[in-house]
């Protein structure tokens, strides 16, 4: 029955199978030939729109690609990071030194709060005998009756030449 359709399909209802079998034959053939070129078309249709697919892939790639950074950055990054660990060790450094300084800082200003403490017993201790001695003088004064020898002479001898400065006499000559 499906044979009977089909070879009503192709010849129109007519009857060629028995008229011109090489003409029926090529009917076949021609059909045969067109499903296989609509198969071939389909095939070329599906594998163009995978090329274009695997185009824009390419392309989108390719300008992934030239945003990543080449051999140059990496020389760069590695010079960056030996320039970060001579910085580290420098600042290491520093911090330790920084350590010492404050160490001595703290040890100086003990130092300095010993000296004020030193100082302030001994001013004290000077006050307190100075204290004494003008108690001692005061007592001596009350005792001798408010007098108080002289220091200085206030006498002084006129027979002695006094000079002064460049050796000048000041005393005036007597006339005899």
């Amino acid at each position: 029955k499906q044979w009977y359709q089909r070879r009503v399909a192709i010849t129109g209802g007519r009857k060629l199978e028995g008229s011109d079998p090489s003409t029926y034959e090529m009917i076949q053939k021609i059909q045969t030939l067109q499903r296989r070129l609509i198969s071939k078309t389909e095939e070329v249709v599906s594998k163009e729109m995978s090329i274009q697919e695997k185009e824009k892939l390419y392309i989108d790639l390719k300008q992934i690609l030239a945003r990543q950074p080449g051999p140059e950055v990496a020389e760069q990054l590695q010079i960056y990071q030996q320039s970060l660990k001579e910085k580290t060790k420098q600042m290491k450094a520093m911090s330790s030194e920084l350590n010492m300084c404050e160490a001595q800082n703290s040890e100086y200003r003990y130092e300095i709060e010993t000296l004020v403490r030193e100082l302030h017993d001994v001013k004290n201790k000077y006050y307190m005998q100075k204290r004494k001695e003008r108690n001692i003088k005061e007592r001596d004064r009350h005792m001798t009756g408010g007098m108080i020898p002289p220091l200085i002479s206030s006498q002084r001898q006129d027979s002695v030449n006094r000079f002064t400065g460049g050796g000048f006499n000041l005393k005036q000559p007597q006339k005899a």
